[in-house]
């Protein structure tokens, strides 16, 4: 059946990481390695360990090639399972996101949201001369770009403002995290493709970046404010009461926007650049100074990205597609969408074919072109990659396919798959197509009476395993969409496709 049963839950895990005793980490340590070894001890190697090509022939007296019939359900994750958006193990800030997306038929709406401080260098903190004395030629808010998923050629409408709560340093926010904001500080409409561009103020080569000009009272502000004791520039507690960072978003959007953009917030290219005038040994010299994210102490920083699948083609997909599953999945990268799967013919090939050798288990998943609107899949890409786990019920625990997609506790995507290769059908149109190596997995079914357990398809921005002390980081926040066919669908079925041989 393609419902849930009572005992499972309604959906993945995400990458949340858990404090826990040396006494549960010496455990789950132990579980973790005895667990590892007990499955690696498996005799079948992964079918990509030699590749595909040396598999045994088929030649349907030994050796078979069959497929299965997938049930496959679309899914929303629940509020528990919003990805964590902090800062890698150097400390940095993990690539945000920002921007709309308002045109997707399949998949519905995005928006996305950067809070964050830029703060001075060092403190107590102090500009030339006499504050009155200092002029304002401008000032500009500088992002570092990194890239886009989307229509790069579709005007976007940023705004920033003054963030009204104070974004903690210390904290790793989730996706859903929100802050209030209020004074408008500037505003620029863009096409997504112009940041690639170089300027050269100052004589600097600035390139991928995206600059907008706050109005001149707000810079005119910070030059005035002052550096003694209890002051905003006094100390770093002072400013960060008196000026609680940006809220930046997009806002009255091009209705034919379709883009998300990703910022590094800890490279030196973002920052609050103040462009001013002062005079020094009697004569005027135009000058800068740079408030950055990764100064002593660094800056504070949340993500909120929004999704709304209200019209779209997915949520008329989400009333469980009966006994058989969906036609149509939609996997939506993080944070997004996923897939419940089952096989439950591998009950039945067990029984009719006994204790076999499998030599490859592949889970076939092929792309839906989107007919109707032959452009959208060209501008919003695919997943760089899926990734799929499985509830073991028997202990109800999330578990990764150890002995298929890790090798010495390392998740090694070359072996499991999940990297979409491009094919091109007789009408010209270009789909993906995915394939995830569950070998060993099938094979322990076979041999082992292991569980046959329900599945998880998804497209994770990171994923986690405390059990096994394991986690990882799989795709860039928010970067794919993709539609698959589904168990029933007419030209594109997702199924398990078996090469084995008999003993």
């Amino acid at each position: 059946m393609a419902t849930l049963s009572a005992s499972e839950p309604s959906y993945p895990v995400p990458f949340n990481p858990i404090p826990v005793s040396l006494k549960s980490l010496s455990n789950a340590v132990l579980f973790s390695t005895i667990l590892i070894l007990s499955l690696a001890s498996c005799t079948k190697v992964k079918s990509t360990d030699i590749g595909t090509e040396l598999l045994p022939a088929v030649d349907n007296i030994s050796t078979f090639d069959t497929s299965l019939e997938v049930i496959a359900v679309n899914r929303l994750f629940g509020d528990s399972a919003i990805p964590l958006v902090g800062k890698d193990f150097q400390g940095r800030a993990m690539e945000h996101v920002l921007g709309s997306v308002t045109n997707d038929p399949l998949f519905g709406t995005t928006t996305a949201t950067i809070f964050m401080e830029l703060k001075p260098p060092y403190y107590p903190y102090y500009f030339e001369n006499v504050r009155d004395s200092l002029q304002l030629d401008s000032v500009v808010l500088c992002l570092k770009w990194n890239r886009t998923f989307g229509d790069t050629n579709a005007v976007q409408r940023i705004g920033v403002y003054k963030a009204a709560n104070t974004i903690r340093t210390d904290t790793s926010y989730n996706t859903q995290a929100n802050f209030r904001y209020n004074t408008l500080l500037g505003s620029r409409e863009f096409r997504p493709r112009d940041l690639n561009d170089s300027i050269f103020p100052f004589g600097q080569r600035l390139a991928n970046q995206l600059r907008i000009r706050l109005n001149d009272a707000f810079g005119t502000e910070l030059l005035r404010l002052d550096s003694a004791a209890g002051q905003p520039y006094g100390s770093d507690s002072a400013f960060r009461q008196y000026f609680k960072g940006f809220a930046i978003l997009p806002e009255a959007a091009n209705p034919e926007a379709n883009a998300l953009m990703g910022f590094a917030l800890s490279d030196t290219s973002t920052h609050l650049a103040l462009y001013y005038r002062a005079v020094r040994n009697g004569k005027t010299d135009t000058l800068y100074r740079r408030f950055r994210f990764d100064n002593n102490p660094i800056g504070g920083s949340a993500n909120r990205v929004v999704r709304d699948y209200g019209g779209s083609e997915l949520q008329a997909h989400l009333g469980g597609g009966g006994s058989r599953g969906d036609s149509m999945i939609y996997i939506q990268t993080a944070p997004g969408t996923y897939a419940l799967l089952r096989i439950p013919g591998l009950q039945a090939f067990k029984a009719a074919k006994g204790n076999v050798v499998v030599n490859l288990a592949e889970l076939v998943l092929e792309q839906v072109p989107d007919r109707m609107f032959p452009g959208i899949d060209g501008v919003m890409g695919v997943p760089d990659r899926l990734y799929m786990d499985f509830l073991d019920t028997t202990n109800n625990v999330q578990t990764p396919f150890l002995t298929d997609a890790f090798d010495g506790g390392t998740y090694v995507p070359q072996f499991f798959g999940g990297t979409p290769r491009y094919t091109t059908d007789a009408s010209g149109a270009t789909s993906a197509r995915y394939s995830l190596f569950i070998t060993r997995y099938v094979q322990n079914i076979i041999t082992r009476n292991s569980g046959n357990f329900p599945l998880y398809l998804y497209a994770p921005f990171n994923t986690s395993y405390p059990n096994f002390l394991i986690g990882f980081s799989v795709n860039r926040l928010a970067n794919g969409r993709v539609r698959l066919g589904g168990g029933t669908h007419s030209s594109k079925r997702m199924r398990l496709r078996l090469v084995y041989t008999k003993l």
